[in-house]
């Protein structure tokens, strides 16, 4: 792969200040935990092959696996309390 020139490169200064901004929306805190080695292995080769630290993919599956769980707890909601209201508007 040819690299590019660095004259030829641009500063993007709005875009850094973006991608700063969004880090501080989430600030990261250190933590301690147990994972199996091979899970870990696993974590580790998948992190390697989208060239991204294995923390930042293990923060990433974790956020994505945290806000599925969210959104189908609110659709289970919303499903019964509309099942609740169909009950009470048969049973009337």
């Amino acid at each position: 792969m040819k690299q590019p020139k660095t004259s030829n490169l641009k500063i993007d200064s709005l875009g850094t200040q973006r991608i700063r901004a969004s880090f501080k929306k989430h600030p990261k805190i250190k933590i301690t935990i147990n994972i199996d080695a091979d899970l870990l292995t696993n974590i580790k080769d998948l992190s390697s092959k989208i060239h991204t630290p294995y923390q930042t993919y293990l923060n990433h599956l974790l956020r994505e696996t945290v806000l599925k769980k969210h959104n189908e707890e609110s659709r289970l909601d919303k499903i019964e309390r509309e099942l609740a209201f169909l009950k009470k508007s048969l049973a009337a």
